[in-house]
């Protein structure tokens, strides 16, 4: 279920790339229901209150490129008449490498609500929460946003198009948001015509509309609606063999607010935004600057979201409860450096280098480690969830109770590395060396263990129901009381493997 929260108005803050919740201090994965219930009602209350979240209509029709919010907003690119994104661009001030829309000869950019919420959500494992936040959506209706732009950089059109791109069941709403956008703007003064019907369309559950409506609102923007449910010509309800179809349809709802006019003050304000040129770098501009040569320095809780630190210096820095979500770190060097509590979820951190840092209760949700050094690191109770680890070395790895479901740990070194209490629900280990790791109570069902080596490795009472050990090396491995109901163990290495009271898959008699 989508919210309609976004519609909410709450105190703003001015300052760019703001944290939106205050330091975590809760463990990242309960190892019992219990504890999980308990973290995820006060992790629920780590969310600042006063943030506000995204929404579109805190875009201004009329204001310049160099005024509007940036802080709520990502994934800039040049539009496509309300469709998908294509060129990517920095931000609203690079309107210009857009070229002008045929119909208005304005330059639209695509822009997309910030995902820091629904991520953070997410790696606490609050789904539900995390639902509010995973579209760009108003009034509940996933959308696409564009902002488009005069050559002088003046916003002189919204335009909202409901997101084809989304699930059946969604795109079927698209037509509603209509009575949203009619109650916003004025239920009782638009004009409205039918749009003429096309030999071959046919109503879509019972219901047909194309309709094209226009308001002027009570800022004097010209405001149309155009709503469009039915089936187009070879949108068929069964398929040739008369198997049931199924988003074989055409649902939408337009909105277009327009400035009508010209912009007040044009001259006045393109010179006062002249003259205000070049103010020197910003605070986060400095933070950055300050960051990317920083070993041994306190930078706790600060609030780097999206910096890029590619190369940065931050060896022993200590970052305990930092904001670094969706941060470039790629290539930086992080020995020793401390970030228990931190978020990175999203970060770029390939080919960084943390032996022996401390990431203790850390985010690292759909973060990209790939090619990393992460030996001696401690990971425990950390959130990882779709974090991608390939070619990652951990050997030696402190990674007790961690949540690793839908991890990618291809070709990766973890040796010696204690996984205890961790889950790992479908995570991928192909080619790894869990050499000597320690896996006892570690639930890994669906788990893909092919071509791993888990030589010597203990795994006690661990949870591998239905996962893939095909060609696996288990030699020396200690399965006592471990689940392995269904699991695929064909052309496995078992020298010396102990399957004391191991619940084996049917079948399987495990090798001498």
């Amino acid at each position: 279920m989508l919210g309609g929260v976004r519609e909410a108005k709450r105190p703003r803050s001015s300052s760019s790339g703001r944290n939106r919740w205050k330091p975590v201090v809760m463990s990242a994965l309960p190892l019992g229901a219990i504890a999980m219930l308990v973290g995820a009602s006060a992790m629920a209350q780590d969310v600042d209150p006063a943030i506000d979240e995204p929404s579109v209509w805190d875009l201004a029709i009329g204001a310049h490129a160099s005024e509007l919010l940036t802080d709520d907003f990502i994934n800039y690119s040049c539009g496509t008449n309300g469709g998908p994104p294509s060129l990517p661009i920095a931000d609203w001030t690079a309107y210009q490498t857009c070229r002008p829309d045929a119909a208005t000869g304005l330059r639209e950019v695509y822009f997309e609500y910030d995902d820091e919420l629904e991520l953070f959500f997410r790696s606490r494992g609050l789904l539900t929460q995390a639902a509010v936040y995973e579209f760009t959506s108003t009034y509940s209706r996933p959308i696409i946003a564009s902002a488009l732009f005069d050559d002088d950089g003046f916003m002189i059109m919204l335009r909202l198009v409901t997101d084809p791109r989304v699930a059946t069941e969604l795109r079927e709403l698209a037509v509603t948001l209509s009575g949203f956008l009619f109650a916003r703007f004025g239920a009782e003064s638009w004009t409205c015509e039918d749009l003429p019907r096309i030999e071959g369309e046919r109503p879509y559950n019972a219901r047909y509309e194309k309709q094209r409506c226009q308001t002027t609102d009570a800022e004097g923007h010209a405001v149309m609606v155009e709503t469009h449910h039915y089936r187009r010509p070879g949108q068929e309800t069964h398929d040739a063999r008369g198997v049931e179809t199924t988003g074989q349809f055409w649902s939408e709802t337009r909105l277009e607010v327009s400035l009508v006019g010209d912009v007040p003050d044009r001259e006045a304000r393109l010179a006062a935004i002249a003259e205000r040129g070049d103010q020197g770098p910003s605070e986060f501009e400095l933070l950055i600057a300050r960051a990317m040569d920083c070993p041994g320095c306190d930078l706790s809780g600060v609030n780097l979201k999206r910096a890029n630190l590619t190369g940065a210096n931050l060896a022993g820095a200590n970052l305990t409860g930092a904001n670094l979500h969706g941060a470039i770190l790629r290539e930086a060097n992080l020995t020793g450096a401390v970030l228990d509590e931190a978020n990175l979820n999203a970060a770029d951190v390939r080919l960084a280098t943390l032996v022996g840092a401390s990431m203790q209760r850390v985010l690292i949700y759909r973060a990209v480690f790939d090619g990393a050094n992460l030996d001696q690191v401690n990971l425990n109770e950390s959130a990882g969830g779709f974090v991608s680890l390939s070619r990652t070395s951990l050997v030696d790895a402190q990674m007790l109770a961690v949540d690793l479901r839908n991890a990618r740990i291809t070709d990766a070194d973890l040796r010696g590395a204690d996984l205890r209490f961790s889950w790992a629900h479908d995570a991928t280990f192909i080619r790894s060396d869990l050499s000597g790791a320690l896996l006892s109570d570690t639930v890994m069902p669906r788990a893909n263990f092919s071509r791993t080596k888990l030589i010597d490795a203990e795994l006690l009472s661990a949870d591998l129901i239905d996962a893939n050990l095909r060609a696996a090396d288990l030699s020396g491995a200690d399965f006592s009381y471990a689940r392995l109901s269904f699991a695929i163990m064909v052309d496995i290495v078992a020298v010396g493997t102990i399957w004391t009271n191991a619940v084996l898959p049917t079948g399987f008699t495990p090798p001498n």
